[in-house]
């Protein structure tokens, strides 16, 4: 089974364009316009809705103000941007399409929410520049000063309801000695499964505190509303559809071919038909799987709302066994990354970002407390530290209760959840869950 990873793809010189094609202001107008993201310099004054111009500006590498090309070697750089894909699962889109204004809007506002929080770790732990240093070789180096644009689309190439945002990262960054230059790109599909585990956390926690759901078992840290059936989910996947199709006729399974096959059935999107239009076609083919108003409406409340709690996201004593018996099954010696990852996926109700990051530090220093003895540096992108810590010692820990294993104890657990990890504040305001459409 092809492992579930946040969709990262290059944007090529002029690949802009069809993300303005789509949003109002530019085009036909079927999706919502584009909005600033990330800590672009302040002298930028980039902030709220794109303009055409401006983006166009920052995936040329200059400078959206002045027009000036930013770094002395722009003109060797083929890659304009990178794609960062954001997917709601198939449930959560469906209650979006078909529920109520108010419960969409919350939807929505759960799905924004949990985009922004994960592209404040992508800035502080994907993203880098290379410099040389003092090191024979460029290493990844902070990068300060990153633009992004979020687009927000609803529906999928085959018209079904399908949630999801683009994260248009410009490849254009400013060292921390102030010269810009393009990224590097590793770090970012680097984290891409960590990224995509935090975002499904942190949606998942913001919709049980917002509508009151309850989620089926995490399958590779994403999971489905409880009350929205498979049958209703399958319904409304023609595009899944059309490449397991493809992939079938081909008896082939790979990662590789599920990309090959998502490229070569792509269709052309219809810029004609938006999700106003469709929705009553939805509605009517929803009603044939079961899934009406009441239907909709059963699945709210099935948890109370605002009162997730540490005890409930992080305190459940089987949660750190099934992160080290994730980080044992990589076989290999783990980075921060790989434990952000495991834990993420091991919540159930999720968590917001914040918690999920802070939960896996505590996690990998007890699984590798020398590490944080040594003091050695933590770089960004693919310069994370690799932890010594053997797989194999991992996968025999989680199973036979060694001291690096006995991670089922309701000790460890607490030690884990620490002292309020990101969840309440004593002032009782909603801890900063990073960075937001502006």
């Amino acid at each position: 089974m092809v492992a579930a990873v946040l969709r990262v793809s290059k944007v090529r010189s002029g690949g802009g364009a069809y993300y303005l094609e789509v949003a109002d202001g530019s085009g036909t107008g079927i999706e919502a316009s584009g909005r600033w993201m990330g800590s672009g310099p302040p002298a930028w004054r980039l902030s709220g809705t794109v303009e055409a111009a401006d983006f166009e500006a920052v995936l040329s590498g200059a400078d959206p103000r002045t027009g000036h090309v930013l770094g002395t070697s722009r003109h060797r750089v083929t890659v304009a941007g990178f794609d960062m894909t954001f997917s709601a699962p198939k449930s959560v889109s469906l209650l979006h399409a078909l529920g109520d204004p108010d419960v969409s809007h919350a939807v929505a506002a759960g799905h924004a929410g949990a985009v922004g929080a994960v592209m404040s770790y992508v800035e502080r732990h994907a993203l880098a520049v290379r410099r040389r240093g003092e090191a024979p070789r460029p290493v990844p180096t902070e990068v300060d000063g990153v633009a992004a644009v979020g687009f927000l689309h609803r529906m999928s190439r085959a018209l079904d309801p399908h949630l999801h945002t683009h994260v248009v990262v410009a490849n254009l960054g400013r060292g921390p000695e102030g010269t810009w230059s393009a990224l590097d790109g590793r770090g970012v599909y680097a984290h891409a499964s960590a990224a995509d585990a935090l975002y499904h956390s942190h949606l998942r926690h913001e919709l049980t505190r917002s509508l009151g759901l309850v989620w089926d078992p995490p399958d590779r840290g994403r999971a489905d509303i409880v009350g929205i059936s498979p049958e209703a989910r399958r319904e409304f996947s023609r595009r899944a559809a059309e490449i397991a199709t493809h992939l079938a006729e081909r008896q082939v399974k790979s990662g590789r071919a599920h990309t090959v096959a998502a490229h070569v059935t792509r269709a052309d999107k219809d810029l004609h038909l938006g999700a106003d239009d469709l929705r009553p076609e939805w509605k009517d083919r929803a009603l044939t799987v079961g899934l009406g108003p009441r239907r909709l409406e059963a699945v709210l409340d099935r948890a109370p709302r605002l009162s997730v709690s540490r005890a409930s996201a992080l305190e459940q004593p089987e949660l750190p066994a099934a992160a080290i018996h994730a980080l044992g099954g990589l076989r290999r010696t783990v980075t921060r990354r790989d434990v952000v990852a495991a834990w993420g996926r091991a919540l159930p109700g999720g968590a917001p970002v914040p918690a999920v990051e802070e939960a896996a530090d505590r996690l990998l220093e007890y699984l590798a407390p020398e590490q944080r003895q040594r003091g050695e540096h933590q770089g960004p992108g693919v310069a994370e530290r690799r932890h010594q810590v053997p797989s194999r010692e991992l996968g025999r820990g989680a199973h036979r209760g060694q001291r690096r294993g006995d991670a089922g104890s309701a000790e460890l657990s607490r030690l884990l959840a620490g002292r309020g990890i990101g969840l309440d504040r004593p002032d009782g305001r909603r801890p900063d869950m990073g960075i937001g459409f502006g």
